[in-house]
């Protein structure tokens, strides 16, 4: 009796669920925009499609800085009408430099400027985690922006120009 159950969950378990539900809650989601309108809204009334971010942050996924000189970055944010207590929590690799470790986000939608200066090149980031409270429960979000150093010519700041 026990064989015959093992066996038929073991079949019923190859046979209807994917390889996609085996993976971690992170990796099975889909992404309902792939699949039209009728099997997106299908996909998102099962639960099976990401929740929304509560905190929105708009940036540029790598941003590109001079070695010792200072840089920025711009991000827009958007933040619920029932949150409250919103900051935002900067940390850096060994090779950035930050000027702000911590940014009040007072307003409901905006833009702010990260100022920075690259101290080394390599693989550099800048993790971004945002903090605060909606209906009542604390919630945050982190989101990474890798940090490349531009090629510069060196020969070009020592161009020596003549006149004939």
């Amino acid at each position: 009796m026990f064989q015959n159950f093992l066996s038929i969950t073991i079949l019923f378990y190859l046979g209807f669920v994917s390889s996609q539900a085996a993976a971690c809650g992170n990796h099975f989601y889909l992404n309902p925009d792939n699949f039209g309108v009728i099997r997106g809204a299908a996909i998102r009334l099962a639960g099976l499609a990401p929740p929304e971010p509560v905190f929105k942050l708009k940036h540029p996924p790598v941003a590109k800085a001079i070695l010792g000189e200072n840089s920025e970055i711009t991000i827009e944010y958007e933040r619920p009408w029932r949150s409250k207590n919103v900051h935002m929590q900067l940390k850096s690799t060994s090779g950035i430099k930050l000027n702000d470790k911590s940014i009040a986000l007072d307003d409901f939608d905006g833009s702010i400027r990260i100022r920075y200066s690259l101290e080394t090149a390599g693989f550099n980031s800048i993790t971004m985690q945002v903090n605060g409270e909606h209906k009542g429960q604390s919630i945050f979000s982190r989101r990474v922006i890798y940090v490349q150093a531009k090629k510069t010519s060196i020969e070009a700041n020592n161009l020596q120009v003549s006149v004939r």
